[in-house]
């Protein structure tokens, strides 16, 4: 005896539904890496960004900016960057509560793009955050060196450790 399986419509939708579901991709964009503005140009203002992922699953950035002549103004931030599930992107805000500072990281094709939500985050004067970074290095950086010489190992060495940055 032939066993015959009836398909209503309701169930082809069902059906449908559930294939469409499986070729969603539920991974977040991979932003490890290192990035820059105004990489390889012959100009002294700057911006660069160094994305690591840590063995247990953290993701820790540092980020450095300058102005340029004449004042030669700089910044630098040390951090952990977190998922925000309402607006699919990465943020950075510090544990230091007496720091005004809300980033954004979105990550598009090749670039980073840095937004600050909120105050200045501490940055020298004229220097910002904000800026499309394209990507130089697609490897996880291990290290970064701070504007001091420094030289900072991503898994050794927590944000809130690193005081003279």
């Amino acid at each position: 005896m032939k066993k015959v399986l009836l398909v209503t419509p309701t169930l082809l939708l069902i059906l449908f539904g559930l294939i469409l579901i499986s070729f969603q991709s539920n991974t977040l964009p991979n932003l490890h890496g290192t990035f820059a503005v105004n990489y390889g140009k012959k100009t002294t203002a700057y911006q660069q960004l160094a994305i690591h992922y840590t063995p247990g699953g953290k993701i820790l950035f540092y980020l450095e900016g300058s102005t340029g002549k004449p004042a030669y103004n700089t910044g630098s931030e040390y951090g952990r960057l977190s998922f925000n599930k309402k607006t699919g992107n990465y943020e950075y805000i510090p544990k230091d509560t007496t720091q005004d500072c809300q980033l954004e990281f979105v990550k598009k094709g090749n670039k980073i793009i840095i937004k600050t939500l909120h105050g200045d985050c501490g940055f020298g004067h004229g220097v910002y955050a904000d800026g499309a970074y394209q990507q130089t290095s697609k490897a996880n950086p291990q290290s970064f060196i701070t504007r001091t010489g420094k030289k900072v190992y991503f898994d050794k060495t927590a944000p809130e450790k690193l005081t003279d940055y």
